[in-house]
């Protein structure tokens, strides 16, 4: 997995609003599911795939939730699909939980959790309750599709908040803007109707492009004004150094250290900088391993750098305390169960 995916999952879970948003509500309530062991029989030959313990366990949850609570909320005229937050939500847990033992694994697996969702609502005759995706293995951007989708599903309510509590603007603008990239990819896509290129759900999106809609944030004007002053201010001083004596190559990567982190309130602040201020407070935070063995970000970053996870291979198998890796953008939820579930004794 890229940097750049490690940077994405620091600046969501940094959100002040990340609680309030439905795309995360929704998979809260999925992580908060209790009571499902009484699935366990439909899922139960999913033991058999590498870390199958918790393949088994989302396969369990998704019928519980099919059962008891999509049965009984199902209705065509919701204003979005929870059923493909469903989908991206599965995905996206077995690729947590399979994606260093590569993806084809991930493919298989998500193949077969498919023959266990699909039997489960034939059986029980639930014809229109939430099927599953099966070409979501086809999607190499599927990230980039989950992200687009939860974003369609987030921003209506969160205007409408904003709208009437000014001091949440700023963020809530920041967090709009940063989603150009992700529409300037899909409008190079999107001209093939084909839907493996292009998402059957992008025509619904294109109203909250960022292009659209920033102008109509009431804090648009006080954020350029702010980002104006602050251009000016760097300026100042580039001119300042300039008239100054040559300095040295460390001089000058330590001045360049202290402007980067000056300039965090200006224009620099949506992307980069916050990023990589974010990934440097990682870094140190991760000399008590804490983030590093529980969380997602230290699954990232050991799939970047190539660190190897020494807790896991030390008696070898499956061993559910420290190899559980939490559903992306949800960084604290879920974890309990899944421990005491997944254990396997030495």
């Amino acid at each position: 997995m890229r940097l750049s995916n490690v940077l994405e999952e620091l600046k969501r879970s940094n959100l002040s609003f990340k609680n309030e948003l439905n795309s995360e509500k929704f998979y809260e309530s999925l992580h908060r599911l209790s009571d499902f062991r009484g699935y366990f029989k439909d899922c139960i030959s999913l033991d058999e795939l590498p870390y199958g313990t918790r393949i088994k366990i989302i396969c369990a949850k998704v019928l519980k939730y099919l059962e008891t609570i999509n049965k009984k909320s199902y209705n065509q005229d919701d204003p979005y699909d929870v059923c493909l937050l469903l989908n991206y939500w599965v995905y996206s847990r077995l690729f947590d939980i399979l994606q260093y033992k590569g993806e084809h694994y991930v493919h298989i697996a998500y193949g077969k959790l498919q023959s266990k969702w699909t039997d489960f609502l034939d059986d029980k005759s639930y014809h229109k309750l939430c099927k599953p995706i099966t070409n979501m293995v086809n999607h190499n951007d599927w990230r980039k599709r989950k992200e687009l989708y939860e974003y369609y599903v987030d921003y209506s309510p969160m205007k409408k908040i904003v709208d009437q509590y000014k001091q949440r603007c700023n963020e809530f603008y920041i967090y709009v803007e940063n989603k150009a990239p992700l529409y300037k990819h899909f409008e190079e896509l999107c001209p093939d109707p084909n839907p493996n290129k292009c998402p059957e759900f992008y025509n619904d999106c294109i109203k909250y492009n960022p292009e659209k809609v920033l102008s109509t944030f009431k804090c648009q004007q006080d954020i350029m004004n702010k980002r104006k002053a602050d251009e000016r201010s760097v300026a100042q001083r580039g001119n300042i150094h300039s008239g100054r004596e040559p300095i040295s190559e460390d001089s000058s990567v330590n001045m360049l250290t202290v402007g980067a982190s000056q300039n965090l309130s200006g224009k620099s602040q949506t992307a980069d900088n916050v990023g990589n201020i974010l990934l440097g407070v990682v870094a140190t935070s991760m000399t008590s391993g804490a983030l590093y063995r529980f969380t997602p970000i230290g699954n990232m970053l050991r799939n970047i750098f190539g660190w190897s996870n020494n807790m896991r291979n030390m008696h070898g198998g499956d061993n559910g305390l420290f190899d559980y890796a939490p559903e992306s953008f949800n960084l604290y939820s879920g974890g309990a169960v899944e421990h005491y579930i997944g254990y396997h004794q030495a």
